[in-house]
């Protein structure tokens, strides 16, 4: 279903028009003049506008304009009579979607709102959800799981995903939670519309509530279009909010108030705009002793809290291991001569504690592709004597200087990476904050650094600091 403006001084066009529309599943507002409807435009998030180009209170054109500057995405179709073609074709030019002649045909109207809200829909799709699954996940993005406590979370993710409420995804970093969150999103009624994700610990408040909110559009030149945030690019579809527990109180309360309302509104503007976005969280943080704290709300963590799923870290369910390899090997081999694990190799796979979880698992594949070798002691020096700064850190193999400069690259300094972060940890006893002090970096960077390198500061809790 859309939300239609309808923008004419005609009453009797108008009542048809909106019986027409209503036919086909929308919701209808009305205006009688241009400053009526830009009056709604400032105030209702709409998927449609369809208006009379000659009208009292600036017309047409002043409606096109003022869609234009609250939000490019949504289509206009201009009505005009025969006499005003060329006035309808410069609204073309500037940004309007189509035109009908008057007298309008109902069919042909129809017929234009539909293809209109497609291309508004693909526009979003193609711009924000197709691009980052083809990426990151491929077509292939189905979860690979045989054992119990992940089959129990695939049932109730089906069950989640028939209806809306919020779902609060819980587990360590790389165990799959917002694979799970797209998978509820593919499952539920909203699949075809965008599934928008957003990583809360990435940014520092003030660009975090503008890249949720989006903002009022800059004077400063006059042709500026607005930022769009991602609680209105999701409009209709999922909003996925990676580690929740990093928002400020500040943000928790304008992310409540949008729950709750289904409001929004954006950074420097004092006007709402209703949204229907279904809301999927994440953490690997305790939320309940964030509460104690005082570092959660509450209220939102209440709010939150409808639709809880916990996801098993690997070690809890190593079954799995040998279906994941196999399933990672398949998606980066592409033709290659397929490689294989031994045995003895997964045996010794299955009994190592994969602090980064399935993340690192994948991670460990795809250095195994990229250096044709499923050699464990340079695949997974961890399940060896640890590396010290200044040991050669398995770099001087004979396959890696047959790799491309920048796959070679990559993989030196990621195996730097590892050492480096792991030695400092190990003399720090695992103490994220000193550790992140001794290299100069900030903390909430130092997390995001250890969830991509696959490293659990737990393991370095109980090491005696040298």
């Amino acid at each position: 279903m859309a939300t239609i403006l309808l923008a004419d001084d005609e009453a009797k066009m108008r009542k048809i028009l909106m019986l027409a529309l209503m036919e086909e599943g929308h919701e209808i507002l009305e205006a009688s003049d241009a400053e009526q409807a830009i009056e709604i435009i400032n105030k209702t998030s709409l998927s449609l506008v369809l208006t009379d180009l000659r009208m009292p209170g600036g017309g047409g054109m002043a409606v096109l304009n003022a869609v234009k500057g609250m939000n490019h995405y949504v289509p206009v179709i201009i009505l005009t009579a025969y006499g005003t073609i060329e006035n309808a074709v410069e609204a073309l030019k500037n940004g309007a979607h189509d035109y009908l002649l008057k007298p309008c045909d109902l069919d042909e109207i129809k017929l234009a709102v539909r293809k209109s809200l497609q291309i508004q829909h693909l526009e979003l799709e193609n711009r924000y959800l197709r691009v980052e699954l083809d990426q990151h996940f491929g077509r292939q993005s189905e979860i690979v799981a045989k054992a119990p406590s992940m089959l129990k979370v695939f049932e109730f993710s089906r069950r989640v995903a028939q209806g809306d409420g919020t779902v609060l995804i819980r587990g360590e970093s790389g165990v799959g939670k917002e694979l799970v969150a797209r998978s509820i999103h593919r499952q539920s009624s909203r699949s075809e519309r965008s599934f928008v994700s957003v990583n809360c610990s990435a940014a520092p408040p003030d660009i975090l509530e503008l890249e949720l909110f989006g903002r009022l559009r800059s004077i400063r030149g006059g042709g500026d279009r607005p930022n769009v945030g991602k609680f209105e690019l999701a409009n209709g579809g999922t909003l996925f909010l990676d580690e929740v527990g990093y928002l400020t109180p500040s943000l928790q309360g304008k992310v409540l108030r949008t729950i709750e309302e289904k409001v929004i509104e954006p950074v420097g503007d004092v006007r709402s705009k209703k949204i229907d976005v279904r809301i999927i969280v994440s953490t690997n943080q305790d939320l309940e002793d964030k509460v104690r704290k005082g570092e959660l709300r509450s209220d939102f963590y209440f709010r939150l809290n409808v639709l809880p799923i916990s996801i098993p870290p690997l070690r809890e369910r190593k079954e799995d291991i040998p279906l994941l390899i196999q399933h990672f090997l398949r998606k980066k081999v592409r033709g290659r001569s397929s490689l294989s694990f031994s045995s003895e190799d997964i045996e010794a796979l299955m009994r190592y504690h994969w602090p980064g979880n399935v993340r690192e698992l994948q991670n460990l594949v795809e250095r195994a592709v990229v250096l044709n070798t499923t050699d464990l002691s340079e695949l997974l020096p961890s399940l060896h004597p640890p590396l010290t700064p200044g040991s050669q850190m398995a770099f001087h193999h004979k396959e890696l200087f047959t790799l491309p400069y920048k796959d070679a690259k990559k993989f030196i300094l990621e195996e730097f990476e590892k050492v480096y972060f792991t030695h400092i940890l190990r003399k720090t006893g695992g103490n994220v904050s000193r550790a992140a002090q001794v290299m100069e970096v900030h903390r909430k960077n130092f997390y995001v650094k250890l969830s991509e390198l696959g490293i659990d500061p737990k393991q370095f809790s109980q090491t005696e600091s040298e």
